[in-house]
């Protein structure tokens, strides 16, 4: 479930950041901040990285 958990934030995050219009979006510092709040999903700080980049670029926001 802690994976599950983080996943839907994942997706909250990138919806967010879509909602409020944001043309780019700070992945790294995101990733950062979900990797250290779901320490049992076995996700590394990089994994998240690379979902984020990846979900980012599918809603049409620039990852930086």
């Amino acid at each position: 479930m802690p994976a599950l958990t983080l996943a839907v934030e994942i997706a909250d995050a990138v919806a967010a950041a879509k909602k409020q219009r944001q043309s780019s979006f700070d992945v790294k510092s995101k990733a950062r901040e979900l990797a250290t709040a779901h320490p049992n999903s076995g996700a590394s700080v990089g994994d998240v990285t690379d979902i984020l980049e990846q979900e980012s670029l599918a809603a049409g926001l620039v990852p930086v």
